[in-house]
């Protein structure tokens, strides 16, 4: 299979959590993926992980993240380091130049990231990088957007952004926040052992374990078409189809 996929997301982990199953049974039918992540997760737990500072957590997640991208298949990491916990305080300017450069250089045809509600979290990261990545979405094919980096990175304009999406929750769930309603569901029920692999990979996060079992390995990954070339059918179960 041909095509390219960027996913943007804020923290390590993010992408296994969120689009873990995706990634996995795309990157296995020789989709090039490529993952952007904004911070380090340095303000996170450690899951009696012995770590002596936040710089060391720092260290520590990144190479997780490499890890875990690794199981599921990505072919690069890019790992930024801005403030973990406080994304909303970078020059938003510089987080979409950052996205754009990123786009550009890999120049996917799929764009993946959190919708503007942030997850089911809602955490105000997962907020930050959606808007951002929104706005690099379009920029990116621009020649006339941060043309400093165009004779390294020529501008290139995905075909498509979807959001993490998820069915409406249970009214006791842990967490009840709506998603933008999905309009693509792709089963990822064959790649639950390489997601649980991945998320192992994350060893300061495995006190998550459960609540990673419950939420991420599901029948399937959902979606909601944010941007781009319309869907052939109001629900597909591939990203690419139509293109």
């Amino acid at each position: 299979m041909r095509g390219s996929i960027a996913a943007i997301f804020a923290h390590p982990d993010d992408e296994t959590f969120a689009i873990g199953g995706v990634i996995a049974a795309y990157a296995a039918r020789g989709v090039e993926c490529h993952l952007f992540c904004a911070t380090d997760g340095d303000a996170g737990r450690t899951s009696g992980v012995a770590v002596a500072s936040r710089e060391e957590l720092g260290r520590i997640r990144r190479r997780e993240l490499e890890a875990a991208a690794s199981i599921l298949g990505f072919a690069s990491v890019r790992s930024i380091g801005h403030p973990d916990g406080a994304l909303g305080t970078v020059d938003i300017e510089r987080l979409v130049g950052e996205i754009v450069a990123f786009v550009r250089e890999h120049r996917p045809e799929i764009v993946l990231t959190f919708g503007p509600e942030g997850a089911p979290t809602g955490h105000r990261d997962h907020r930050v990088i959606s808007r951002a990545a929104t706005t690099a979405f379009f920029l990116a094919g621009l020649g006339t957007e941060f043309s400093d980096q165009l004779a390294a990175t020529p501008a290139h304009a995905p075909r498509r952004l979807f959001y993490v999406s998820w069915p409406p929750p249970a009214p006791d769930a842990e967490f009840p926040r709506l998603a933008v309603p999905a309009t693509a569901r792709v089963d990822i029920r064959s790649q639950h052992a390489r997601m649980r692999e991945a998320f192992m990979a994350h060893a300061t996060q495995r006190q998550h374990l459960d609540r990673f079992e419950l939420l991420a390995l599901t029948d399937d990954e959902c979606f909601a078409l944010a941007a781009g070339v319309p869907q052939p059918a109001a629900l597909i179960d591939d990203l690419f189809q139509g293109l």
